[in-house]
C-alpha cells in the first residue's frame, strides 16, 4: 500500500516598491532564516513547498514553487531589490495564476499525496496607488472565488491602511483569521524584523503540523507582540 502524505504550498508575496528600500535587508534575512529552518529538517522540507512572488507596479515570480533544499536563489548575498509603484492587482493576479499551475504540478509529481490549501503571507508597507480600487478588489475577488483559493495572512507597516489589510484577510472567520500591522511608535526596521519572524515561524509551524500528520494553519507570532498588533476579522452581512 502506498503511504499518502500531505504537501503544503506556501506563498510569500512581498512588496518591493520604492518605499520598501530601507527594509530590503530584513526581507532578505527573512528568506535566509526560513530556508535554514526548513533545510535543517528533511521531513519538513519534503512537505513544505515555497514560492516567492514580488510585486511593485508589476508582479514577478522570483522563486517558483520548490523544496527549498534545492533552491539556489536564497544565499548569503541579498537578491531582492526595489522597483516601481504598488499594484495589489498585479500581485493577486499573479498569485491566482501560480496557485492554479503549482497545485496541478504538485499533483502530477506526487499523485498519491494530498495537497493542503495554499497559505499566503502578503507583506506590504503601503496602499495600491498604482491601481484603482475597483481593479485591485476585482483581482482579489477573482483569487478568493477560485476553487483553489488560498488562506491569506496580510502583514503591514508604514503607510498601509489598516482597513485595507483587514479587507484582504481570507477566509474571514471570527477569531480564526487575522492580519498583522505595526503598532504605533514602532520603527520600520523593528516592524519588518517582527513581520519576517511571523512569516518564518508560521511556515515552519504549519509545515511541521503537515509533516506530523495533523495539518493545520498555525500563525506563530511568538516574540513579536511588542511590535505588531494582531487584528481579527469576522465575516459580517450587515
Amino acid at each position: 500500500m502506498v503511504q499518502q502524505l500531505n504537501t503544503c504550498p506556501f506563498y510569500l508575496v512581498f512588496d518591493v516598491s520604492w518605499s520598501m528600500k530601507t527594509v530590503m535587508p530584513a526581507l532578505n534575512d527573512c528568506l535566509r532564516t526560513l530556508k535554514n529552518e526548513i533545510c535543517a529538517d528533511p521531513l519538513l522540507a519534503d512537505v513544505a513547498r515555497v514560492s516567492l512572488i514580488t510585486f511593485s507596479d508589476k508582479a514577478n515570480v522570483k522563486i517558483p514553487m520548490t523544496n527549498l533544499v534545492y533552491d539556489n536563489t536564497i544565499g548569503e548575498a541579498d537578491f531582492l531589490s526595489c522597483e516601481g509603484g504598488t499594484s495589489f492587482a498585479a500581485a493577486f493576479t499573479a498569485l491566482k495564476n501560480q496557485i492554479e499551475a503549482d497545485v496541478q504540478a504538485i499533483k502530477a509529481e506526487k499523485p498519491n499525496d494530498s495537497v493542503q490549501r495554499p497559505l499566503v503571507f502578503f507583506v506590504t508597507d503601503g496602499d495600491p496607488l498604482s491601481d484603482s480600487e475597483a481593479a485591485w478588489r476585482a483581482a482579489f475577488d477573482a483569487l478568493t472565488s477560485a476553487p483553489i483559493y488560498p488562506n491569506i495572512v496580510p502583514l503591514g507597516f508604514g503607510d498601509v491602511l489598516e482597513e485595507n489589510l483587514a479587507s484582504i484577510v481570507w477566509p474571514k472567520k471570527r477569531s480564526e483569521t487575522f492580519y498583522f500591522i505595526a503598532k504605533n511608535g514602532v520603527g520600520t526596521p523593528e516592524a519588518m524584523k517582527a513581520i519576517g519572524q511571523v512569516v518564518a515561524q508560521s511556515v515552519v509551524s504549519t509545515g511541521s503540523s503537515v509533516r506530523d500528520g495533523a495539518p493545520e494553519v498555525i500563525i506563530d507570532d511568538a516574540g513579536t507582540q511588542g511590535a505588531l498588533k494582531k487584528g481579527f476579522v469576522a465575516d459580517t452581512v450587515a
